[in-house]
């Protein structure tokens, strides 16, 4: 891909950024020497004291910076839902930054290779819930991670059903479930004891969080068909990403599908996905 495709560079970013005004300004500077045109969201805007881009500017940008940890990079993507552009994570906080894999220190050597054509797109799913009451939608969300069914004060196992279309999967007597994407399976999913896929997969995997039986485990499921579930309980709640939530009641019906849109996230040439997984999760190797 020529340099030219990467010509309007959005900065978007998380909470916690303060006392970074000065690293902000040596990216703005570095992208503004090389004739980009520079983007700036809200948040890394009030950090430089400047006036913020349209949301509207930036969904067309080239490519979106994202600054801060993984939870920054999933507000991001639900804010930016549907846009054109691609997407790069830079881990200014937290630990682990499956999302926000890149350090700040590299960041401008990366983005000159990046420049030069020396970078790949790939695509990521995300989940889509509708949750109907009396036959009607009241809520929609979106997650990249998971959606997560749990009780909203109790700690106390509860019924949950789940189907696949009209095909019933199973009841799961648990504290509740997490139905979560291939991107997804290196977090919530992951430490409830689910496995983990590689992102280029279309699957989800129901997880359920702290099962009663022994024999209940984690399931991979098709991503091209809906999952329902039918709620029996009361005072659960309906999480997308540990980010938004919705109460639901009694009888609301829960419809899960893949959405259309993809996240397309930009990454240089020949990386190796596994590698950052060993690397991430300590694996050892002989």
């Amino acid at each position: 891909m020529a340099e030219k495709i990467l010509n309007s560079i959005a900065l978007a970013g998380g909470r916690r950024l303060t006392g970074r005004k000065n690293y902000f300004s040596k990216i703005v500077k570095f992208l503004r020497a090389r004739k980009k045109e520079v983007l700036l969201e809200k948040t890394v805007a009030k950090i430089l004291g400047t006036k913020p881009a349209r949301d509207s500017e930036i969904r067309k940008a080239d490519v979106i910076l994202v600054f801060g940890g993984d939870g920054a990079l999933l507000g991001a993507v639900r804010k930016f839902f549907g846009s054109t552009t691609c997407f790069a994570g830079i881990r200014l906080n937290g630990t682990l930054g499956f999302l926000t894999e890149y350090s700040p220190a590299n960041l401008t050597k990366l983005l000159a290779e990046f420049f030069h054509g020396k970078f790949e797109v790939s695509e990521r799913m995300l989940l889509e819930a509708e949750v109907r009451r009396g036959g009607t939608a009241v809520k929609a969300l979106r997650a990249l991670n998971e959606m997560v069914l749990q009780q909203k004060n109790l700690a106390e196992l509860i019924d949950l059903d789940f189907s696949l279309d009209s095909k019933k999967i199973a009841t799961f007597h648990a504290d509740g479930a997490i139905l979560a994407t291939p991107t997804g399976s290196t977090a919530y999913s992951l430490s409830a004891g689910g496995p983990i896929l590689d992102p280029s997969l279309q699957a989800c995997i129901l997880t359920p969080i702290n099962p009663h039986l022994l024999a209940v485990r984690p399931l991979v499921l098709p991503a091209d068909e809906k999952i329902r579930s039918k709620i029996r309980v009361k005072n659960l709640v309906l999480t997308a990403d540990g980010q938004i939530n919705f109460p639901l009641k009694i009888g609301d019906e829960i419809v899960f599908r893949k959405a259309e849109w993809k996240l397309r996230i930009i990454h240089p040439k020949n990386r190796n996905h596994f590698e950052i997984l060993r690397r991430k999760l300590n694996w050892s190797e002989r």
